[in-house]
């Protein structure tokens, strides 16, 4: 357990402490752009945002670059990999948890001074901060995770395996494009159900904690080929 903690300080104090001031810092600014394109429209339909968004992005990037500095020098501290594995789970949940309540409390000023939206109020029509809270929480962590897993399969392919990965998504895409034409649009139709009903949008009143728990179970799932990548992966000097 000490070298869990040991570790999570170190991502703390070399990485997050950093990311979370500049953080405030973008949502700050972005608080006053927004504010200020509202103010200069002076329409009731004005609005301005997102600030979640830039926090999923941001999420999405961190979990892309965590994992590589790290990984050589706690590896030579005598570490693990399994602990290794542990403790950055720990970390970006807690930044996470972290980013969630920044981005709550950037939300709440917004509405004191104008019309900005996030993309949770869009998909669930309510300003309940617990739900806000929560919601926002799991779905940081999903995409952490998520950049995280995208980072290792990078990290343990050569370079034809790179280019392939690489290149599936846009292959993957055509063959939807092509297969949903030709079943009349009904297979983007299924993802789109599907979408709706994990987020909690099928029912009568959009469920947010419905959408945290998809979200939370997602980044269970992703966290299991993970650590699968972890205990085969090989260290690089470069």
């Amino acid at each position: 357990m000490d070298k869990i903690t040991k570790i999570i300080k170190f991502y703390f104090v070399n990485s997050f402490k950093g990311q979370l001031i500049t953080a405030a810092a973008v949502l700050l600014l972005h608080l006053f752009i927004s504010i200020a394109v509202v103010r200069l429209v002076k329409t009731q339909e004005a609005t301005g945002g997102s600030n979640d968004v830039i926090i999923i992005v941001w999420m999405f990037v961190l979990g892309l670059v965590l994992f590589t500095p790290g990984f050589k020098y706690v590896l030579s501290q005598g570490i693990s990999r399994k602990k290794f594995f542990l403790a950055l789970s720990v970390s970006l949940t807690l930044l996470a948890a972290a980013f969630a309540v920044l981005s709550t409390v950037f939300y709440a000023l917004a509405q004191k001074f104008g019309n900005i939206w996030m993309l949770y109020h869009v998909m669930y029509r309510n300003e309940a901060i617990v739900g806000v809270l929560t919601w926002e929480f799991a779905t940081f962590l999903f995409f952490g995770i998520l950049g995280w897993l995208i980072c290792l399969v990078y990290y343990v392919s050569g370079r034809k395996t790179k280019w392939m990965v690489t290149l599936t998504p846009f292959v993957l895409i055509s063959l939807l494009t092509f297969f949903n034409i030709l079943t009349d649009g009904r297979i983007v139709r299924s993802i789109w159900d599907f979408f709706v009903a994990i987020q909690g949008l099928s029912v009568a009143h959009p469920n947010s904690y419905i959408g945290m728990a998809s979200m939370l179970a997602g980044a269970v799932i992703l966290s299991g080929p993970i650590f699968l990548l972890m205990r085969r992966v090989q260290i690089k000097d470069a």
